[in-house]
């Protein structure tokens, strides 16, 4: 009977926990996926977390709740997945703290207490392990990628649109992932300050309004943009602050900025395409940004890239993450190395995670 791995995924937005179930025997498959929805009450901890990040009474007490929601949401999706087979959970816990320039990765979500719960082994602290091996920590859901495009004719670039945009390649032969910079993130939060709406749906907002492009040309000026790879970022960088001074200063409303930070993130993540000399012409887009088409539009146009619609064996734009987590879980179950390290910066090639019990 092939073993199943079950993957999890809780991006930046927060919009929900993904959860899928996965073989990666003969057949390879999604056998089955589901999300979780994240209540405001929820997320709003979440933020006064990673807005209190060294108050250890805000982080043990988010963490339990986190930790009990996982473990009830893991509970119900194995119970309606109908699987008896599982091997592991691959659990990358949600990210309040990323500094690998000081080897730091601090998540909620508590790995030890979900395997108890779920009696289960889960496979944690991915991020972890490989800044302590000099890496990055991220991006990791390359190496998942590269699986994915060994089996067909050529392959399958990825830019996944999550909160941060993440570009896997293959460059001159080479594989390559990098953040790009902003993708969802900064949208979002002007959505929710300034329109009372989690996000843009379909760039409609953006659309609306007037790209200024002194503050954008500023805004693309961020030394983060003209950093080689290995990089990585996230809202420690780019966040409401950094807005506010582009704002203030260009002295835009709402609907110039919305429409601002769209062409922004439509642009870095073109440059960052176009500079990477790219070995084939194909592209996936993934995470919650792929519905947004004003976006999708301009990079395919910029780019002039061919979207590739649908992936080998069930994978899609909506489980493609959390598959990747169920992917590294399998790896590190069976001892299995990654190479690459060049993509995270690290050392050498490394088993990646740490396995609860």
């Amino acid at each position: 009977m092939p073993e199943n791995y079950i993957g999890l995924m809780c991006g930046t937005s927060l919009d929900s926990l993904d959860i899928s179930l996965c073989s990666f025997d003969k057949p390879k498959k999604v056998k089955f996926f589901k999300s979780y929805k994240i209540k405001q009450p929820l997320k709003d901890k979440i933020n006064e977390c990673k807005n209190h990040r060294t108050n250890k009474r805000i982080f043990n007490d988010t963490d339990e709740i986190v930790t009990e929601f996982i473990t009830r949401s893991l509970s119900k999706f194995i119970e309606l997945s109908g699987s008896q087979n599982i091997e592991a959970i691959g659990f990358p816990g949600i990210t309040i703290v990323h500094k690998p320039d000081k080897r730091v990765s601090v998540t909620l979500g508590n790995p030890k207490s979900i395997a108890n719960a779920c009696k289960l082994k889960v496979v944690a602290d991915f991020r972890l392990t490989d800044m302590n091996y000099g890496g990055q920590g991220a991006p990791l859901a390359p190496y998942f990628h590269e699986f994915i495009s060994k089996g067909e004719n050529c392959f399958i670039n990825f830019i996944n649109l999550g909160g941060f945009a993440n570009l896997t390649c293959l460059s001159n032969g080479r594989l390559m992932a990098f953040d790009t910079g902003p993708a969802n993130y900064l949208i979002d939060l002007v959505s929710k300050l300034y329109f009372k709406m989690d996000y843009d749906k379909n760039g409609s907002l953006a659309r609306k309004g007037k790209i200024n492009e002194g503050a954008l040309l500023s805004m693309l000026s961020d030394k983060y943009f003209y950093q080689n790879p290995p990089k990585s970022t996230g809202f420690e960088r780019f966040n409401m602050k950094w807005i506010k001074k582009f704002k203030d200063k260009y002295r835009m409303n709402r609907y110039s900025l919305i429409a601002t930070l769209t062409q922004l993130t439509s642009i870095s993540v073109s440059d960052a395409i176009n500079s990477s000399d790219l070995d084939s012409n194909k592209i996936f887009f993934g995470g919650g940004g792929s519905k947004n088409l004003t976006i999708k539009r301009e990079i395919l146009k910029r780019t002039g890239l061919n979207e590739i619609k649908s992936l080998p064996w069930g994978f899609d734009f909506k489980n493609l993450e959390s598959s990747a987590f169920a992917w590294l879980a399998m790896q590190r179950v069976n001892s299995k190395p990654i190479s690459n390290a060049h993509i995270t910066g690290a050392e050498r090639s490394r088993r990646l995670g740490i396995i609860y019990r």
